[in-house]
């Protein structure tokens, strides 16, 4: 049943992530920043801290104003570390490692 739960926690979280990207061209920044920090909580409340952070530092970027290639990428990595469920920072892909020291 938990396992149950937790994909239906990371199926949320993807369509949430995909919902903030669909709408970063056009949206105001204040409602990007808040379905950031939705994505933040939700991910911290099933313990997905390298989607939390991820989401933590998109706020920031986007709150600068921050549209372009790198807010997409970072929206990409914590698509991925949520289709993963990896719980722990040290637990998430390598790809995703890699990936997000690039975008910080």
């Amino acid at each position: 049943m938990q396992q149950d739960g937790m994909l239906k926690a990371r199926a949320e979280l993807c369509e949430r992530i995909d919902g903030l990207r669909a709408a970063i061209a056009n949206g105001p920044i204040a409602g990007l920043c808040d379905k950031a920090s939705d994505v933040r909580h939700l991910a911290q409340r099933y313990q997905l801290r390298p989607v939390a952070d991820l989401a933590w530092k998109l706020e920031g970027r986007l709150a600068r104003g921050e549209r372009g290639p790198s807010v997409i990428d970072m929206l990409s990595l914590m698509r991925e570390a949520s289709e993963n469920g990896r719980a722990a920072p040290h637990a998430a892909s390598p790809s995703v490692a890699a990936a997000s020291a690039r975008v910080m």
